[in-house]
């Protein structure tokens, strides 16, 4: 488990990856970004809540994103999914 701010920190980097994709290729950088951001959603994982949803819908997302070329319709969900997630993150840290 990482703490909250240390996720808030892997999904703004996902973020991050997620643009370059936009413009670029795959590398070995955002691949490794992609899979901190992914483990630190999975390894939050708990009972309920949104943003345990956020945290199981990353997953998915960047899971897909990493184990496959990355399509448009891969890339635009794994940026949906982070954005959520960074939504559910901000709010759980002004609770």
């Amino acid at each position: 488990m990482v703490n909250i701010d240390e996720e808030f920190q892997a999904a703004k980097a996902a973020q991050a990856a997620i643009k370059v994709l936009l413009t670029t290729t795959f590398s070995s950088t955002v691949v490794k970004t992609l899979r901190k951001a992914n483990e630190a959603a999975i390894l939050n994982l708990s009972s309920g809540g949104a943003l345990n949803e956020a945290r199981g819908n990353v997953g998915i997302a960047l899971s897909n994103l990493i184990h496959g070329p990355p399509t448009p319709e891969k890339i635009e969900k794994a940026k949906e999914a982070v954005e959520e997630w960074l939504k559910r993150l901000a709010s759980k840290g002004r609770e």
